[in-house]
């Protein structure tokens, strides 16, 4: 678990919206209380279960894809 108290200021929101693309329910623990199911993030866009992050205009690098594979994402995150 991350110390990032709040979901949406954290990678588990990139591996939520990975799931969630997969038709897999994910939800954040906020509190001891309280559950909160997590809702793709508003700037994320879906093709089939792949999700990709596009970046404002002017920042000149390629958008985070996450795709279905685990073996894809470990060649992705080893180049």
């Amino acid at each position: 678990m991350c110390a990032e108290a709040v979901p949406w200021r954290c990678h588990r929101s990139l591996i939520a919206d990975a799931l969630t693309v997969r038709a897999i329910r994910a939800a954040h623990i906020v509190s001891g209380k309280r559950v909160q199911v997590h809702t793709l993030t508003p700037f994320g866009r879906v093709r089939g279960n792949c999700i990709t992050y596009p970046f404002a205009a002017g920042e000149g690098s390629e958008p985070l894809r996450l795709r279905g594979s685990s073996k894809r994402a470990d060649r992705v995150a080893r180049s």
